[in-house]
């Protein structure tokens, strides 16, 4: 079992992982009239966000970075409101790294916590 597959390669196991999805409105979307009623335009539905995190050596993070530097990305991922996977043209956003732990002075042997928003397009 695996987590994410970006590009048809299988990324480590996250430390955190969470897979939102939801519904575009349109613009004409809202409460605009004295009714009060929600006058809702859905323009797509259940477009996928997925927000991750791993904490992984200094080693590991040339690999995962090149994962999530292309503009298009082929995902894979594990959608646990079904219990299956989804495939979709996603990008990532907000990639955050940030020192996690110190080992014998050696930046390749320091773990790191990088996460990010993996959005559909």
């Amino acid at each position: 079992m695996y987590f994410i597959k970006i590009n048809n390669t299988e990324l480590p196991v996250p430390s955190y992982y969470s897979v939102t999805s939801k519904d575009i409105t349109g613009t004409d979307s809202g409460r605009y009239d004295e009714t009060g009623l929600v006058h809702r335009n859905r323009v797509r539905s259940s477009v996928k966000t997925c927000e991750v995190k791993w904490k992984l050596p200094g080693s590991s993070l040339d690999e995962l970075s090149d994962a999530l530097s292309g503009e298009l990305l082929e995902v894979t991922l594990l959608d646990p409101s079904t219990a299956g996977y989804v495939q979709c043209d996603m990008y990532a956003e907000s990639v955050k790294s940030d020192f996690y732990q110190q080992q014998n002075e050696d930046e390749t042997e320091s773990w790191w916590e990088i996460s990010c928003r993996l959005v559909e397009y």
